[in-house]
């Protein structure tokens, strides 16, 4: 629980007679805070409206000293004036928590920068109420507001599910969905355009700060492997301003494409303790010529093995194929696994129909 003390005045006996029908007031020449060593005095005075020079009633100094306390940072605050020099002595709160960032169309990896930039108090950290809590919010708002994004952000603390103690705090946009918007390609060969321009709804796939630019990367390289391309490269990056299209904020990407030589497909091999018979495997692997082009083979088996994994529980499951390329003979053979983590994303982009669920954001 926070507390603010009672003050002591160590200037009232050096004050005129004269002046005890009046309102007493203190002026300091100094301010001076004891217990926040990573704090300046500077900053926690702005932070608590004090200026050294100015006069102040003991109203005004309670009311100050409060306004400091409501940041969240503190547990404990006392303060007493000598004649010249105010001192706060302070007890800091428990550490605070770690920020998180759902849906915010900002550059995750520099948000903290502008927050401490913008923020004298905010250290990497809030605390899970208080004012700080809220000028961060307010400057995430801002931020938005420069990208031509104009929302409301909420703020959640997030409990460790281990634990079930505080262990972040949440910011996402709650006013508006977020969604993933078009995609300029470009390095694209014209064979693959029909594919990646076939109109689907993956426009209402979740937009998210730190996954999105990877899945959409992850997306367009199954599509790739599904032609034989197993050494394609891919890179999404946000681009333009997000667009707000009847309610729906919309994020664009480009994505830049170095698609390499096509490989024949080879052999597939499951990792070691992925929960699937090889048997299975070697079933599945026998159907392979019937499928023409082969290529179009691997799409098939990555559902029919994560159709699997889904029966056995593994509801979020990720499918992955890790590359093994033998250029001497144009062969590109494959190791299956998977995220089978119980947080594994729900929807995050696999093989399986990505040729199919990308379309309707390309635009060439």
């Amino acid at each position: 629980m926070r507390e603010l003390c009672v003050f002591l005045l160590g200037a009232a006996s050096l004050l005129p007679a004269a002046t005890t029908t009046h309102v007493q007031t203190f002026t300091p020449q100094a301010i001076h805070f004891l217990g926040a060593a990573d704090y300046s005095d500077e900053d926690l005075a702005n932070a608590a409206g004090l200026k050294v020079g100015e006069s102040y009633t003991a109203a005004d100094l309670t009311r100050h000293a409060q306004q400091l306390l409501d940041t969240g940072l503190f547990d404990k605050i006392a303060y007493k004036f000598d004649g010249n020099q105010l001192t706060y002595t302070v007890k800091m709160s428990a550490p605070g928590l770690l920020i998180a960032v759902d849906n915010l169309p900002i550059d995750g990896d520099a948000i903290d920068g502008r927050l401490r930039n913008q923020i004298p108090l905010y250290r990497g950290a809030v605390p899970p109420s208080g004012t700080l809590l809220e000028d961060v919010r307010l400057q995430l708002e801002q931020m938005l507001a420069a990208e031509n994004v104009h929302a409301h952000v909420a703020a959640e603390v997030v409990q460790d599910p281990v634990t079930h103690h505080a262990a972040t705090v949440n910011f996402r946009i709650d006013s508006n969905p977020v969604r993933i918007g078009t995609l300029k390609l470009e390095g694209v060969s014209d064979f693959l355009k029909p594919e990646l321009e076939r109109a689907t709804t993956l426009s209402e796939v979740p937009f998210d700060t730190q996954h999105s630019a990877a899945e959409i990367e992850q997306s367009i390289l199954a599509v790739y492997a599904s032609h034989g391309f197993a050494a394609a490269e891919v890179h999404a990056a946000r681009y333009g301003y997000p667009i707000t299209d009847v309610g729906v904020i919309r994020v664009p990407y480009k994505v830049t494409v170095k698609e390499g030589r096509s490989y024949r497909l080879g052999t597939v091999k499951l990792a070691q303790g992925l929960p699937i018979d090889p048997a299975e495997l070697d079933n599945l692997m026998a159907e392979r010529t019937s499928f023409m082009p082969e290529s179009g083979f691997l799409q098939y088996l990555v559902a029919q093995l994560e159709m699997r994994l889904k029966g056995q529980g593994c509801a979020n499951c990720r499918i992955t194929l890790v590359p093994q390329i033998d250029e001497s003979k144009g062969v590109v053979n494959y190791t299956v696994g998977a995220d089978l983590t119980p947080g594994s994303r729900q929807g995050a982009a696999n093989p399986q129909g990505a040729g199919d669920g990308l379309q309707s954001l390309v635009k060439r």
